[in-house]
């Protein structure tokens, strides 16, 4: 961003993260309480919705603050994501086959931001 200090820049990226992992934490939460609380269902899912989309807020800020540098650590970390979450479809889609119980779809969103957030440390080590 222009005219902004590299301090301010490091403050934002990382307060956009943690807000990141904070409100997706809370949307996970959320969507497991919905099943288990069958009186407040519509709130506890209002919560995850609004919880998800605030997730999706922050780390569209998250991405829009990175430089060249940063920008190719994400895209190899969203390469990472893609191909564990496809090697991991295809495994449960095989046990599936043999017989196996099914995996929630729920799961998947929270496999990517693992998979993305293990592919974030490992490639910028690799640029530092």
């Amino acid at each position: 961003m222009p005219g902004q200090s590299p301090e301010n820049l490091t403050h934002r990226r990382r307060s956009s993260i943690w807000l990141f992992y904070g409100a997706a934490v809370v949307s996970a939460i959320a969507i497991s309480a919905v099943g288990k609380v069958p009186s407040l269902r519509v709130p506890v899912l209002a919560v995850a919705v609004l919880a998800a989309g605030a997730a999706i807020l922050f780390l569209l800020r998250f991405l829009r603050s990175n430089d060249e540098r940063e920008q190719q650590i994400n895209y190899r970390a969203l390469t990472f994501a893609f191909a564990g979450t496809l090697i991991f479809s295809l495994a449960v889609g095989y046990s599936q086959a043999v017989g196996f119980h099914s995996v929630s779809w729920l799961g998947i969103p929270a496999l990517m931001v693992v998979l993305w957030s293990i592919g974030l440390i490992l490639y910028s080590w690799r640029y530092r």
